[in-house]
């Protein structure tokens, strides 16, 4: 059968209702498709946005667990300001530890937690008493969910606009302080020497929400340096404004070893030697350490 085009007034008016109701359609659609999921929140992506959506909202950030009124572990995970509170935040079981360290899963304990690994250890009575792999009574995230998380904080754990809504209102200094330099008193030392090294960030340390307020640097040496050569702590507390910090290290063993300093944003590396004792060094011999510090080779 064939179709006659509609003609006269009636049948006007019929096809301009018709393109209508199409057009409405059209962009009805069009304007549920743009705000379904935000352009960062696509399921599976390493982003925060995404996390958050695939991961936090349906095993974390419950009203019994990390949200409000519970706060467990002093951690909500609905709060706006999610990201402030993950990276570069220490763990308020475990002040030494940040949850979450840019560019290093390894240290970050946001991953130990959900790993199962890395838990022993007793927490800050202040916070809690147990220290159990999360999400708590549930089934464990697969592999995929938690190769997500590595990979964002490898990336660097941008946060991707997930901020505080207040962020800024007292202005820069309330943000995150980067390392602006590193650099020690000697950096050739005899086994048994130390030198003092000192950080130097790009203004005074954030407040950070923590108890107590204020940021952590953190201090590692590269995975490919002889292990053992220097001792030095793992992590230093900066109080809220204060916009450097001095910390010891002392030399193990033959060899050179560079030292990471992070926090903020971003890390620097300074390279420090150790070279033999001499008969005429016996003054080295005598030197004691005052630790004891949690850091590598028992400092």
């Amino acid at each position: 059968m064939r179709c006659r085009a509609p003609t006269g007034v009636v049948g006007v008016v019929r096809v301009i209702g018709v393109l209508l109701l199409a057009l409405s359609a059209a962009l009805v659609t069009g304007a549920c498709g743009s705000n379904a999921s935000p352009a960062d929140a696509r399921p599976g992506d390493p982003t925060l946005a995404a996390i958050r959506a695939d991961i936090f909202n349906g095993t974390c950030a419950l009203s019994i667990c990390h949200a409000q009124p519970t706060l467990e572990a002093k951690l909500d995970l609905r709060n706006n300001g999610l990201c402030n509170l993950l990276v570069s935040h220490k763990s308020c079981l475990f002040p030494t530890k940040l949850l979450v360290v840019p560019g290093k899963p390894e240290a970050s304990f946001l991953l130990d937690k959900l790993r199962g690994t890395g838990l022993d250890g007793t927490p800050d009575p202040a916070c809690g008493t147990t220290n159990e792999r999360m999400p708590l009574g549930q089934v464990p995230l697969s592999e995929d969910k938690l190769a997500q998380i590595e990979a964002w904080i490898r990336a660097g754990a941008d946060c991707g606009g997930d901020v505080p809504s207040d962020a800024g209102v007292d202005g820069p200094d309330d943000s995150l302080a980067d390392v602006a330099s590193v650099s020690a008193v000697a950096t050739t030392l005899h086994v048994g020497e130390r030198t003092q090294v000192t950080v130097t960030l790009t203004h005074g340390a954030s407040a950070g929400g923590g108890v107590p307020p204020g940021q952590n640097i953190i201090i590692d040496v590269n995975e490919l340096d002889p292990p053992g050569v220097l001792a030095f702590p793992n992590v230093l507390h900066v109080d809220p404004g204060v916009s450097s910090a001095v910390f010891d290290v002392q030399g193990q063993a033959l060899g050179s070893a560079t030292i990471n300093v992070s926090t903020g944003a971003n890390s620097m590396a300074i390279t420090i030697t150790v070279i033999s004792l001499t008969l005429s060094d016996d003054k080295h011999s005598t030197i004691q350490l005052a630790g004891p510090y949690p850091g590598h080779g028992g400092l």
